[in-house]
């Protein structure tokens, strides 16, 4: 049977015995208790990224029946089995319950406990490499769905062939590693929040609200009233010519579009320092400093030639411009930005030295932000080759 690239050795510097196959009906009991009596008021649905979680907290709204007495009664530690498609995640998920004592889950799911006998932190982060990926997809009906759902059935899930260490030492070895990863992702991800809710609200305190003519909060040295001015006053404003398709993800300059990431393009036809504002769609007003030469999206606006400090301004429109796109939202549908809207966007606006200091303040949060980001995605990347290398 395959073996795992990486594995742990034993306690004494031993090998473990090889890896298994085993039957998920060998290591696990199918659960079908059901809700009676409406015991738990906790409504589940399945996250491919979140896990079991609460449909108030995942969908902000209720989507199970008010009587939910038919559901399954799902307890602490046993998993569910998700047999919808989601991005990443072909054949479903399945998950363990970690958040909550028990709560209630749909039919639609395919739930079980494993035996006494089993580690279950183990499972769970076997169940997470999606490792079961391959002969999940022996056994079920390849092409068929039913509203989005994989025609797998209880009984042939239960047939599902998992490969997994002989030693439960090894077991617990590993999902300790996991444990710890996760943790390092688990409170990297804390701090990032808090960075970006310090930022957000350093925004909303450092810039003058509507109608007022001084921040909430300001460096002790500068006094006196901001002035009003109009973007279109304080730069050049135009807009990029090139559609989606002109992207080319092995080209040279950095091309800006209507999303948040950042793609490669052959032919540049701009030169930084600017700033680009996203004109329409799901993202209309993200904004990115681009410096360097690149290009741009046909409905995506180029700012250049500042008459004040750039990093004050991106800061500035960041907080003006997405309540005035929907005052002004033009059309029915995709809310968008039409030129006139920027160049008569009223900036606030202080002295030259307190635009540097603001912009230094908001440039070293940045950084801040982008360290943890590349912290963050450290980790997944090494939990991403961990679970290839150590699963198999």
């Amino acid at each position: 049977m395959k073996q795992p690239k990486l594995r742990f050795n034993a306690d004494d510097g031993n090998q473990y015995p090889e890896w298994e196959e085993k039957r998920l009906e060998e290591v696990a009991v199918r659960i079908t208790r059901k809700n009676k009596d409406n015991c738990t008021d906790i409504p589940l649905t399945i996250s491919s990224v979140d896990g079991l979680i609460d449909q108030r907290d995942f969908f902000n709204k209720i989507v199970a029946s008010k009587d939910m007495s038919g559901y399954y009664l799902l307890k602490r530690g046993e998993f569910a089995y998700n047999k919808s498609y989601s991005k990443g995640f072909d054949f479903g998920s399945i998950k363990r319950l970690n958040l909550y004592d028990e709560g209630a889950l749909s039919t639609l799911y395919i739930c079980f406990a494993l035996n006494d006998n089993e580690d279950s932190d183990f499972y769970q982060k076997y169940f997470d490499s999606l490792s079961w990926y391959p002969e999940l997809q022996k056994i079920c009906a390849e092409g068929a769905r039913n509203h989005g759902l994989l025609n797998v059935s209880a009984n042939d899930f239960f047939q599902l062939k998992l490969h997994v260490p002989k030693s439960k030492e090894e077991q617990q070895k590993i999902a300790s590693l996991f444990t710890e990863l996760d943790n390092l992702i688990q409170s990297a991800e804390k701090e990032l929040e808090g960075y970006r809710e310090l930022k957000q609200g350093m925004l909303q305190k450092m810039f003058p609200k509507k109608g007022e003519k001084v921040p909430e909060i300001r460096f002790p040295e500068f006094t006196g009233d901001w002035e009003q001015r109009k973007l279109g006053e304080l730069c050049d404003i135009t807009t990029g010519k090139l559609d989606a398709n002109a992207m080319n993800p092995d080209g040279e300059y950095d091309f800006y579009t209507s999303g948040i990431d950042v793609y490669k393009i052959d032919k540049a036809a701009f030169s930084g320092p600017a700033i680009t504002i996203a004109g329409n769609g799901a993202n209309v007003g993200y904004l990115h400093l681009a410096d360097g030469y690149f290009n741009a999206y046909q409905r995506t606006y180029i700012l250049t030639n500042f008459l004040a400090n750039r990093q004050f301004l991106y800061s500035s429109i960041g907080v003006t411009l997405p309540c005035k796109i929907y005052e002004e939202v033009r059309g029915s549908g995709v809310p968008y930005i039409v030129l006139n809207m920027l160049t008569d966007l009223v900036i606030q606006l202080p002295s030259q030295e307190e635009q540097f200091k603001i912009a230094e303040h908001f440039s070293n949060l940045d950084n801040l932000i982008t360290i943890q980001q590349k912290e963050l995605d450290g980790y997944k990347e090494l939990k991403k080759g961990l679970l290839q290398q150590m699963f198999c």
